[in-house]
């Protein structure tokens, strides 16, 4: 009963300082929470939308290289028993607009992927074989405002084709997509015999580990995808940018924990007096060691349930305002419901609790550390740190950070840099004791200087008492440190990635103009008539124009597709056209036949292998039907595809694949031209530019700069929330501080301090500390920011970028911190020195 009794009135003597602390930690755990939630719901959503175009396929058999001949599908079903296939449906897709369309083998649909099929009656059943038949999903159905028997006009590279809605597709329900039958959209969709991919199930007793062998010994060219490849394919889309993200979020967490921290070492020393009575009444140290830490797990605990419903609450608002990827641009814009994880959730509980423990441990310890009446003498605070941080500890913690810092990625992901990051940040604060008694105790010699003595009494008491007690003084700023280094990190290492972002736009878009030609019939017309490239290069205005092909390849299942771009790249030119990253390598003289060069990004080389030097092959097939062996010639820089990239001459590639096709379209205007003018000329000379949208290459950059920022919106979302925590740890220390010392401050007021003074000391006492705090914070960002940029980032997203330090935006942080947290210390400990109240205090035993 005692127990509950002390808890009880703990909380009722400061209630205002627990609430925030409270608060704090469910900031932190619904931050996380939050980010879980969205992450979740977006995968889950892009996994039943899969779900329902692969329907109950076992799995599928897709080409590296995008569509491949139906003929592939004959001699699937000629090797149907040796593969133990038990029913194989061949489907086209195509990604038209408004809604994308598969196209389906009905008969053989039924019995792989029956939720695709189409539901007619008896009498309309021939009516699916119609050729402008095309029947919908109601969620289609609904978006695109139709009903069955209206006309719908799909866009495929330019050309719009009439069909009419025929029927509903049941089985899809929640997922926009439309259905037709696969002959009519081989014929009308571009695709005569061609296939997207062979849906399969299995035969009883077969495995797909057996028929993805049988696949690749069959050298037909296809490779086997399962619902697992599909799933981590799908997580690694945005992994990276989710595991940085969490991480983020879990800084305003540690934060909080100093808030708690703080808040429980001024409980104890409040109750100093009744703790040190009761051990003096015969009860155990680990009774009050329970007390203490008790009082921390509850705030944690209620902290956490709180964050729980406000990171849920966050999730559905952030899912509706930014989308499952929170403006990153990995999924569509589709608005995903939200996906609960319990499981997940009693997990942020669980750290909650242990933010609470780690934060109550200290004071604990100190409440139950020597003799009841050493308790009660003045220090408890420094004595109760002083073990804890030294500038041993911080070398310690300081040599596993570098340690850290050079192990390489674990799984993909940066693990190791991030515990780098975390042990250079512990060293730092346990040094700060030892900054602390440096600075200010030079500074108190210097003030018994005859040079010094013209400062004021308040400025002279607020360098004394930081002199004496340190470790207490490092206590108040230590949440500002960690929270000012980790935003300084970030500032520093998101404008570095802005200035290389701005850099690599100037070298990938030397054009005055770019155009897309997938919603244009130019690219046919190309190929029938290559001569259209002069006609287009004699227009006045333009002095050259360049064609590119951009097309997705697939190196392995369960990995996100890799995209091949061929362009103009004149041999001894490359350094000229791509961002290199380092030295080319040519091949050697003595090689019997010169192999085409391709150009790879750091991805692709870090995550397939590919280096400088030497010989791999593409998923692309030649003429023969063969993959491409190919000659790493070297690496460029490609921030706008993170999952991999590679650069192939275009004549190199069209004379090795016949592949005539061209995805985009480059012009350079001579000096004088103006960009209007040229296109005006070129819409009336070829009438097949006027479906051609033009943009210049300055608008690209802006375009890209704008989505780069919308990305790091949630990264600076974090950060200030980061911030603010650690400021509420500045105002509820030096208001825990001013209550705690009413003495000191009443006896130095009778001895004739004013109010005002008094106001001055603490305004110097947190000026000073708070000027510390943001240079050393300072400090330990750019050394953090050094290890962000050049282990976490590679290890993550695979990108590298040289360091650019944002000076204006440090300083103009800093000195928000300094004033700031110098407002809400003042104003936080003025409540505390009343006049009234101090005389009070003397009255009190000492």
């Amino acid at each position: 009963m005692l127990f509950f009794w002390l808890l009880l009135s703990a909380f009722r003597a400061q209630p205002g300082r627990w609430l925030i602390a409270g608060l704090t930690v469910s900031l932190g755990i619904g931050l996380a929470v939050a980010i879980h939630t969205v992450n979740r719901s977006a995968l889950s959503e892009f996994g039943r939308a899969l779900d329902t175009v692969n329907g109950q396929a076992s799995a599928q058999l897709v080409s590296s290289s995008g569509d491949f001949p139906d003929t592939l599908f004959d001699e699937v079903v000629a090797r149907q028993k040796q593969f133990g296939i038990r029913a194989v449906s061949p489907v086209l897709e195509r990604a038209t607009q408004p809604v994308r369309v598969l196209g389906l083998d009905i008969f053989q649909a039924g019995r792989v992927t029956s939720a695709l099929l189409p539901s007619v009656s008896e009498e309309q059943r021939m009516s699916m074989f119609g050729q402008d038949a095309i029947f919908l999903s109601a969620t289609a159905l609904k978006a695109l405002d139709l009903a069955v028997g209206d006309e719908l006009l799909l866009t495929l590279d330019g050309k719009k084709i009439a069909f009419k809605v025929a029927g509903l597709v049941p089985g899809a329900a929640g997922q926009s997509l439309a259905v037709m039958d696969l002959g009519v959209a081989q014929w009308r969709l571009d695709g005569l015999g061609q296939l997207s991919r062979l849906d399969i199930q299995l035969s009883d007793g077969h495995s797909l580990k057996d028929l993805a062998t049988a696949v690749e010994n069959s050298n037909l060219g296809l490779k086997l995808v399962t619902a697992e490849d599909r799933d981590r394919r799908m997580s690694n889309l945005s992994r990276a940018y989710r595991v940085n993200l969490s991480v983020l979020a879990l800084v305003a967490l540690f934060t909080g924990a100093f808030l708690v921290f703080t808040t429980i070492s001024f409980s104890v020393l409040r109750q100093q007096s009744q703790l040190a009575l009761l051990s003096v009444l015969g009860a155990g140290r680990l009774w009050v060691f329970g007390l203490v830490l008790t009082q921390a797990l509850i705030v944690a605990a209620l902290g956490g349930l709180l964050g729980i419903g406000l990171g849920l609450g966050l999730a559905s608002v952030l899912l509706r305002v930014m989308g499952g990827d929170m403006g990153a641009g990995y999924f569509s814009a589709t608005v995903p419901p939200l996906d609960i994880d319990a499981g997940v959730l009693l997990g942020f509980w669980a750290l909650s609790l242990v933010v609470g423990g780690v934060a109550g441990y200290f004071p604990a310890r100190s409440a139950t550390t020597g003799s009841p009446v050493l308790q009660l003498r003045a220090g408890a605070t420094e004595r109760m740190l002083k073990p804890v941080l030294n500038a041993r500890v911080a070398i310690g913690l300081g040599v596993i950070s570098v340690v850290l810092a050079f192990i390489p990625s674990i799984d993909g992901l940066p693990i190791a840099a991030y515990l780098s990051i975390a042990f250079l940040l512990f060293a730092g604060l346990a040094l700060m004791p030892s900054l602390v008694n440096q600075c200010f105790a030079w500074l108190a010699r210097s003030l018994l200087s005859g040079r010094r003595r013209s400062f004021s009494p308040s400025f002279t008491l607020a360098v004394w008492r930081l002199a004496q007690a340190p470790a207490s003084a490092a206590g108040l700023i230590a949440g500002v440190v960690a929270a000012l280094a980790l935003t300084v990190a970030m500032v520093v290492m998101v404008a570095s990635f802005r200035d290389s972002v701005t850099q690599w736009l100037d070298k990938v878009l030397p054009a005055e103009l770019y155009g897309n030609l997938s919603r244009s019939e130019l690219n046919q017309a190309l190929i029938q008539d290559p001569g259209l490239i002069q006609t287009i290069a004699g227009v006045p205005g333009v002095s050259r124009v360049e064609f590119s092909l951009q097309q997705k390849i697939l190196f392995r299942p369960e990995q996100p597709e890799v995209m091949l771009i061929a362009r103009s790249v004149p041999a001894g030119r490359a350094a000229q056209v791509l961002p290199l990253t380092g030295d080319l390598v040519a091949q050697p003289q003595s090689a019997k036949s010169a192999l085409p060069e391709v150009f790879v990004s750091e991805a692709l080389r870090d995550l397939y292998g590919f280096k400088p030097g030497e010989i791999h092959t593409l998923p692309v097939k030649g003429l023969a039907g063969e993959s491409l062996p190919v000659w790493v010639a070297g690496v460029f820089r490609d921030y706008g595809r993170q999952h991999g990239s590679v650069v192939m001459d275009i004549a190199a590639y069209q004379a090795l694949t016949q592949d005539r096709r061209r995805t985009d379209i480059a012009l350079w205007l001579t000096p004088e031209a103006s960009a209007a003018v040229v296109l005006e000329r070129l819409r009336t000379r070829l009438p097949l530019f006027n479906s051609i949208e033009f943009r210049s290459s300055s608008d690209l950059r802006a375009l890209s700069l704008t989505i780069f920022d919308r990305s790091f919106a949630m990264t600076y979302a974090l950060e200030i929330a980061a911030l603010l925590v650690a400021l509420f740890t500045v105002a509820a220390g030096f208001a825990g501080q001013a209550l705690l010392r009413q003495k000191e401050f009443a006896l130095v007021q009778q001895l004739g301090q004013s109010s005002t003074q008094l106001t001055q000391w603490m305004t110097y006492e947190s000026g000073l500390l708070l000027a510390l705090a943001a240079s050393w914070g300072t400090v330990l960002g750019l050394l953090m920011s050094q290890v962000l940029i050049h282990r976490v980032n590679p290890q993550s997203f695979h990108w590298t970028m040289q360091t650019s330090i944002p000076a204006v935006a440090i300083v103009v942080l800093i000195l928000f911190t300094v004033l700031l947290g110098m407002l809400a210390a003042v104003w936080a400990a003025q409540r505390n020195l009343h006049p009234d109240r101090l005389v009070l205090s003397l009255r009190e035993d000492w």
